[in-house]
């Protein structure tokens, strides 16, 4: 009894393998032997021409080599019909940013999601960010909760909680989305990302109820895709920091003799 109890969990793990093998190899992230399969020009591109679906061809590279605006396969279509705003040699990598989005964003957007604009409480990172990039989306929230001190009066105290949102979006592109470099157009301070429909519901809530702040990944790393895996930041976490360590005293003025 225990054999065949054996035997079938047995089957059962291995048709899991091959099942979430199938599904990731169907999302164009992974391909012949943990390669990625991206958009490669078919021919030398001259700036200027329009691009049709003859022009380019699928290229498989290492996923580490993978660069940040590279077109995974899986969404060539954007490709077809959109302007070269650059020469591109024939066998080299199509960016986001060497083809203009001269139609609609919902090209770009994966099937099963939605495009929605995010704005980020600090938008120092915001510059460096590109059509393409991959972040995480970190939060810090203001909850008020009552406690009573020893005189037993109820007081309000407001703690607040920093913790993942979202630990892997990949930006579409920043500001008007017609997919041009940024430095042809001012710096605008909201990106566009793609999620799926409740995904995108909890994002437009949380904007109004926390700060976000982005944190740039690297580009198809596997690692820390559980939201769950950077834990959380409250006010016990510095208590902790500051627990054990010793009080510096200062003798005497800075300097003095």
């Amino acid at each position: 009894m225990k054999n065949i109890i054996s035997i079938i969990l047995t089957v059962v793990l291995t048709l899991t393998v091959v099942w979430a093998a199938g599904k990731l190899k169907d999302t164009g992230w992974v391909s012949r032997g943990g390669n990625v399969p991206v958009v490669s020009a078919a021919r030398d591109l001259t700036a200027g021409e329009v691009v049709k679906k003859e022009d380019i061809a699928e290229r498989s590279v290492p996923r580490k080599g993978v660069p940040a605006q590279a077109i995974l396969w899986n969404k060539s279509a954007l490709v077809a019909g959109q302007e070269v705003l650059r020469s591109v040699a024939k066998g080299d990598y199509i960016m986001l940013n060497d083809v203009g989005m001269n139609k609609n964003l919902s090209r770009i957007v994966a099937p099963g999601e939605w495009a929605v604009p995010v704005t980020f409480a600090d938008r120092s990172l915001l510059q460096f960010i590109q059509p393409g990039d991959e972040i995480a989306v970190w939060a810090t929230f203001t909850d008020e909760k009552i406690v009573r001190n020893p005189s037993e009066k109820s007081i309000s105290v407001k703690e607040k909680t920093t913790s993942v949102l979202f630990p892997c979006v990949r930006v579409l592109d920043v500001g008007t989305g017609d997919g041009k470099p940024r430095e042809e157009k001012m710096r605008n301070k909201t990106i566009i990302v793609s999620l799926p429909p409740q995904q995108v519901g909890l994002l437009i809530a949380a904007q109004g109820r926390a700060e976000l702040f982005p944190a740039l990944r690297t580009p198809n790393d596997t690692a820390a895709r559980n939201r769950m895996e950077p834990g959380i930041v409250t006010d016990e976490t510095f208590a902790g920091l500051r627990r054990g360590l010793k009080t510096v005293k200062v003798h005497g003025a800075s300097g003095s003799r």
